[in-house]
């Protein structure tokens, strides 16, 4: 199987947790979120970190890399469209979360998410141009 049609295949799978997830009604993810905050509570306290938040920009991150490692050519215009696709996906899982008992939309969460995805874009597209040489002497 080509790097391609794998990183296509784990976008729809992420995408399809990331619905999961948030179809979940408020009082269900407040559990999932308290489960794991047991075991990083010492972790996420150093740092101030929310567990929900946390769990938004990772798994954006995630979404967002393997947008970007499905485009044949890890070019500029390939980072672009991932980002735009990162973006796009959170807003429509905002938008879902509006029609899900105890959620609702947050535009910090968009922000967040996006934020996830950029960074996963970022630093693949700097890894695998990291050995050409600068444009600007």
């Amino acid at each position: 199987m080509s790097r391609i049609k794998l990183f296509r295949i784990i976008s729809i799978v992420i995408m399809i947790l990331i619905f999961w997830f948030s179809h979940q009604n408020g009082e269900e993810s407040l559990k999932q979120s308290n489960f794991i905050l047991q075991y990083l509570k010492e972790f996420l306290d150093i740092f101030n970190l929310d567990i929900r938040k946390l769990a938004h920009f990772t798994i954006y991150l995630i979404l967002g890399s393997s947008y970007f490692l499905s485009f044949k050519s890890l070019d500029k215009k390939s980072a672009i469209i991932s980002i735009t696709l990162t973006f796009l996906y959170a807003c429509t899982d905002e938008f879902h979360q509006g029609f899900v008992p105890g959620r609702g939309p947050a535009l910090k969460d968009v922000f967040i998410d996006t934020l996830g995805g950029c960074l996963g874009i970022v630093l693949i597209f700097l890894f695998f141009n990291s050995n050409k040489k600068p444009i600007i002497k």
